[in-house]
């Protein structure tokens, strides 16, 4: 059975498949001029077609196989001049050869055996990040955190945009770095907005030196990073770079100062947002976004709701300062591009409102600290029917508790439903289903005037559902569907 596969050209120039013994006696390779790219999906795609436009020989090695995934490699051979050896259903028995770099996908955990080949075989062992950023040029800015990345990221990136900058959102938001690294070398694009999960943090082996905010740190991904001191000491790591570089460079939500004093030293001085603060630098009050005192727009101006997303909107701004300077912050292009920023999808999505229900597409909130959030901004005493659960990641769902006193019924769906009945049933009344259809058509059955019946698990969605883009989409299906008018 041919379990390993490699695209060399033949006489004509097609790609054709050879098994591994032909890829290893015929192809001579340079280890200097080489790169093993480990994991082969949105990260490792993005990397490889960065490595081909870099004229690197190739290696690609992941552990599953498919007619697609053969044929992506292809294609990024014919769109390359580059050397290219593939090692899919790639097992531990087999023996990879010796390369200068392997980049392993966020996905591939320390200690896995393909982690651990890659190490013996690789001169260093890199993230699809840390790869890309090698080859950047142009001003970053960064942004971690539990949750909130991804607004901040696009309403930085709107900033710019707004601000005559020709900039990108890249990294965790689904745009890979690697692709953004290529539009920087054709000069495509100017400037760069990364968001970085802790998974991409966590291979990193030295964070670049670059404006960087931390907008949160709450309970997640415990089950990857093995607690929360793990995992908060992995977030600033994204500032282990800059201790010469200016605090307005540094830029945290102040509730985290004492956390920082664990991981960086006391003295190194940061930037702080906060709306609940008034010793922060960025603060809000009154319902006005300020910056040391100084007015810069009314929050209610603003099409995000939630004090949590008056933080993000600091954020955004701190960078936007860091990067461009004070003066920018107060421009009334920036003031107006907050105004017009549209939310993401399936974060807070108010998309149906019918006989006085708000129905809320809350699908990526994916901890008890977004729940909480998103509890917080539409509760009005005991009006929200919560849907909630999915596959666990070791969290803590106690830290529910807040939300507690603001939810009339929860349905709880996925694999950790029962663990969810556990924390919260004695407080809430509760009832665990068998489906995302079933839970939703409880929901809408007891929901009246007043009421929110919103879709916010909690949890990841991959028990049930590809990602969360397709929970939150089949969650609009469902509600839609039941409340469709019933033809005559």
């Amino acid at each position: 059975m041919q379990i390993i596969t490699g695209y060399r050209e033949n006489n004509a120039g097609t790609l054709i498949t050879e098994t591994v013994s032909h890829i290893n006696s015929g192809c001579t390779m340079n280890q200097k001029n080489s790169v093993m790219i480990c994991g082969f999906g949105v990260s490792g795609k993005a990397a490889a077609r960065l490595a081909g436009y870099l004229g690197k020989h190739i290696v690609l090695v992941d552990e599953n196989n498919s007619r697609e995934m053969r044929d992506q490699a292809a294609e990024i051979k014919k769109q390359y001049p580059c050397e290219m050896e593939l090692y899919f259903s790639w097992t531990p028995e087999i023996t990879l050869p010796r390369c200068e770099t392997a980049v392993m996908s966020p996905g591939i955990r320390r200690g896995t055996p393909l982690f651990q080949t890659a190490e013996q075989s690789a001169g260093k062992v890199i993230s699809e990040l840390e790869f890309a950023f090698s080859h950047i040029t142009c001003p970053i800015a960064a942004i971690t955190g539990t949750n909130g990345k991804t607004t901040t990221t696009e309403l930085t990136t709107a900033l710019l945009k707004a601000s005559a900058i020709r900039a990108e959102s890249a990294g965790n938001i689904g745009h890979a770095l690697s692709d953004c690294a290529i539009e920087v070398l054709e000069q495509r694009v100017k400037y760069l907005v990364v968001e970085v999960s802790s998974f991409q943090i966590d291979t990193i082996s030295k964070f670049p030196e670059c404006p960087a905010a931390i907008l949160n740190i709450a309970s997640d991904h415990i089950d990857r990073h093995g607690g929360m001191d793990a995992y908060a000491a992995t977030k600033f790591r994204i500032f282990a770079s800059s201790p010469e570089a200016p605090p307005e460079t540094r830029i945290i939500n102040s509730s985290l100062m004492d956390c920082k004093n664990r991981f960086l030293p006391p003295e190194l001085p940061m930037t702080t947002f906060s709306a609940t603060d008034p010793r922060a630098d960025f603060t809000l009050e009154n319902g006005i976004i300020r910056f040391r005192g100084r007015e810069i727009l009314p929050f209610a101006e603003s099409r995000l709701k939630g004090v949590h997303n008056a933080e993000n909107i600091m954020a955004a701004l701190a960078l936007v300062r860091a990067l461009l300077g004070e003066d920018a912050i107060f421009a009334s292009c920036v003031k107006e591009a907050i105004r017009a920023f549209q939310p993401d999808a399936h974060r807070m999505e108010v998309f149906l409102e019918k006989n006085g229900v708000r129905y809320i597409n809350d699908s990526k909130a994916t901890n008890p600290h977004a729940v909480n959030a998103a509890v917080g901004t539409f509760a009005d005493g005991r009006n929200i029917i919560l849907i909630l659960g999915g596959l666990d990641k070791d969290m803590d769902f106690t830290e529910l508790e807040k939300s507690l006193p603001h939810i009339r019924q929860a349905f709880l769906i996925g694999q950790c439903k029962e663990k969810i009945h556990e924390a919260i049933a004695r407080k809430v009344k509760c009832k665990m289903s068998s489906s995302l259809e079933s839970a939703v058509k409880d929901a809408c059955s007891i929901a009246e005037a007043g009421d929110c019946v919103m879709l916010s698990p909690a949890t990841a969605s991959m028990d049930m559902f590809k990602n969360y883009a397709e929970r939150g989409n089949r969650f609009k299906e469902i509600v839609t569907e039941l409340l469709a008018p019933k033809e005559q």
